[in-house]
């Protein structure tokens, strides 16, 4: 297992707590992934959730797609006990592994056997020539027709724009807290999990795809740094 800020506790308990439930845009991200889905793959049936935190992204799944079974994979045991905790109520429909996803996932899921592939805010801490390798992962595990959709934290096209965007996104943080700004800013340019993150642009992610072989690969959605991207096989 890779050795991350997200083995901690208190790192995981302050992101599900003040962060992400507070990313803006949020529900309509979780809208259009499931538009996107709706339109190519009306009725997934298997479906894996990369990097699945509390089970976010894998709920609003199954409780869309009730024929529906998952797999959730993440690397922080933290992050995986509360999903357990919060997916109780799925427990029948669905499998959570904890697993490092810097590795081969493809023991996870036969060759074209899966329906649907989402992540939500865990790719982007790979190195690029990782995110590349389980890109190509994804589309192998896919059914012909199974689509991929990743909600991801991308990188700004210049330091201006990436300066904007911690600008707006603190004064979010802080309006959905009822925190002092301040305090929120000193946290956010602050935080332990910041080394984490390795960050790329949306448009070159989504050259990627179509260089794999996805289809109808774009993105779907994008404020700021915040994108929704993917393609089908």
């Amino acid at each position: 297992m890779s050795t991350t800020n997200w083995q901690r506790q208190d790192v995981t308990q302050h992101y599900l707590e003040q962060v992400r439930g507070a990313i803006p845009f949020g529900v309509e991200q979780a809208k259009i992934m499931l538009q996107v889905i709706n339109h190519f793959t009306s009725s997934p049936k298997r479906i894996m959730d990369l990097g699945c935190g509390n089970g976010f992204l894998a709920e609003v799944l199954l409780k869309s797609y009730p024929e529906a079974s998952a797999v959730l994979l993440d690397h922080s045991k933290p992050m995986v006990e509360t999903a357990r905790n919060d997916m109780n109520d799925y427990r029948d429909r669905c499998d959570i592994v904890h697993a490092d996803f810097s590795q081969s996932i493809q023991k996870y899921g036969g060759k074209g056997s899966l329906d649907c592939i989402v992540s939500g805010y865990a790719i982007h801490h790979l190195p690029h020539e990782k995110k590349r390798e389980l890109y190509q992962e994804i589309y192998e595990l896919l059914a012909p027709g199974g689509i991929f959709i990743n909600i991801e934290h991308t990188a700004s096209a210049t330091p201006e724009l990436e300066k904007l965007h911690d600008e707006l996104f603190v004064d979010h943080l802080a309006s959905h807290n009822k925190r002092n700004r301040n305090d929120v800013a000193q946290e956010y340019y602050n935080r332990s999990d910041k080394d984490d993150n390795i960050l790329e642009r949306v448009d070159l992610q989504v050259d990627w795809l179509r260089e794999i072989g996805f289809n109808h690969a774009d993105c779907y959605f994008k404020w700021m740094e915040l994108a929704v991207f993917g393609g089908t096989k």
